[in-house]
């Protein structure tokens, strides 16, 4: 396991450590808090971010493939 403290973990993300602590404060990321001090795992983190990845496909694309001849109308 590899612990990051809060700078570390936001240039993992590449956001601003504000953001980071906001986020932490509403416990919306994952995080550990060792008396004032937090830190995050690495690894976990990771996960956590890999969850909000979107393949780009947007709103119906579980209904296949259109046409051109369907779009350009």
């Amino acid at each position: 396991m590899a612990w990051l403290t809060i700078e570390e973990a936001a240039q993992l993300l590449r956001v601003k450590v504000s953001w980071l602590y906001d986020r932490t404060r509403r416990n919306a990321v994952p995080h550990t808090k060792l008396g004032k001090y937090l830190r995050f795992d690495a690894g976990e983190l990771t996960e956590w971010a890999k969850s909000f990845h979107q393949d780009g496909r947007g709103r119906g694309a579980a209904r296949g493939p259109v046409s051109v001849s369907e779009n350009r109308h």
